[in-house]
């Protein structure tokens, strides 16, 4: 049985401790509160969101039962020092812990950071294997993609279908030692393996090239979660290779390297942004994407106004190339293609989606359609089908 001379005694404390720590909580509840009383300011970039208004006064039962969570997460976004101290709980966490603050941004070995998708599981279904992605789901992308085939095909258009592979795809060698696959195939080698044996569908598999020039150059940025412009110089010359097979031309346009200077050139991709950590996760931007599109003046194509209203589209006229026309559907990957690619046709289109539009394509009549997209969205056209 446990006495009071079992406990350890008291420590002596000056007379000033007591008197400090009450006008410390006493000013941090000052700062919280003068915090909310102020102008709202914007939350930190990286939670991507606006700041919570002020409820109004409740109206009704229902509106009052909601009424005190609906004041907390107003004053939660208010108070003293909010944007400041959330910083620094996400600096100890990656600078101090090695530990990402946020779920959908995996730190990985010398200063690489990956993506694992909007849902924060891509990594675990396209990479690990322990998220499932059914033989159905890659059956269904089979056949959405073979039905648009048949649909241009019968229009005597050819279909071109990439797919971007992931940064852990190309550069597993920099995860995490416990980011371990589970499965011996991952679900792209068994997409892969299905489009590869449609003779309709003209598969570009980028993940061999990638692979093997990665030993070269960096491909892909350390701290966003796209490839670089030399990694997509390296998707052009497989896409362009296919294209000019199937459309019988003599020449590609060749890729203008932008110039790189050492010491000046310095990138922080959205990885850093979600982190909310620019300034500690930088790296050398060896061949800036951000040259290449600030100087359209040096290129054949030409960016037209587009007239598409619900969708992102960009139009490129080239009034001296090759005759052909193209239609391009993409996702963020696509971004560093757009130069490349519009200089081979005196028309490109270049659409935000997974989506293949019949009547845009009627009413376009390009000669060739690519469809580019990334590897953890692969399985999209199943889930946006053309319309009937």
């Amino acid at each position: 049985m446990n006495t009071a001379t079992d406990y350890l005694p008291d420590r002596s404390r000056p007379a000033w401790f007591g008197i400090a720590l009450s006008t410390l909580f006493v000013a941090t509840i000052v700062v919280a509160l003068a915090g909310s009383l102020r102008p709202p300011r914007p939350v930190n970039p990286f939670e991507n969101r606006t700041v919570e208004p002020l409820p109004p006064i409740p109206a009704s039962m229902s509106a009052l039962r909601e009424y005190p969570a609906r004041f907390e997460h107003f004053f939660d976004d208010r108070f003293g020092m909010r944007n400041a101290l959330v910083h620094f709980d996400h600096w100890t966490r990656a600078m101090v812990f090695g530990v990402s603050p946020v779920p959908k941004v995996l730190l990985g070995q010398s200063g690489w950071l990956y993506f694992t998708g909007e849902d924060a599981k891509a990594f675990d279904r396209w990479y690990r294997g322990s998220e499932p992605v059914s033989d159905a789901a890659i059956a269904a992308t089979r056949d959405e993609l073979v039905r648009r085939a048949a649909f241009l095909d019968g229009r005597g258009i050819p279909f071109v279908v990439v797919i971007v592979p992931e940064k852990y795809t190309v550069y597993p060698e920099f995860l995490p030692d416990w980011a371990l696959a589970r499965t011996a195939r991952a679900p792209l080698d068994r997409l892969a393996d299905e489009l590869a044996a449609q003779p309709q569908l003209h598969f570009v598999d980028l993940r061999g090239p990638l692979s093997r020039s990665k030993a070269s150059e960096r491909l892909y940025y350390k701290t966003d979660s796209h490839w670089n412009y030399l990694g997509a110089s390296v998707g052009y010359a497989q896409i362009m290779r296919e294209v000019a097979r199937l459309l019988a031309a003599s020449t590609i346009a060749p890729v203008v390297r932008p110039p790189y200077i050492a010491g000046v050139d310095y990138y922080s991709g959205d990885l850093t942004q979600m982190l909310g950590l620019p300034r500690q996760f930088r790296e050398e931007d060896i061949a800036p994407l951000g040259k290449i599109l600030a100087t359209p003046q040096a290129r054949c194509a030409k960016q037209e106004p587009s007239v598409a209203a619900n969708i992102e589209t960009f139009v490129y006229r080239c009034p001296d190339p090759p005759r052909y026309s193209a239609l391009v559907y993409r996702d963020s990957m696509g971004i560093p293609l757009m130069p490349m690619l519009a200089e081979n046709f005196a028309r490109t289109t270049f659409v935000t989606s997974a989506q293949l539009d019949p009547q845009q394509v009627d009413a376009l009549k390009p000669d060739i359609v690519i469809e580019e997209m990334v590897e953890r969205a692969s399985t999209s056209p199943a889930i946006y089908p053309m319309p009937r």
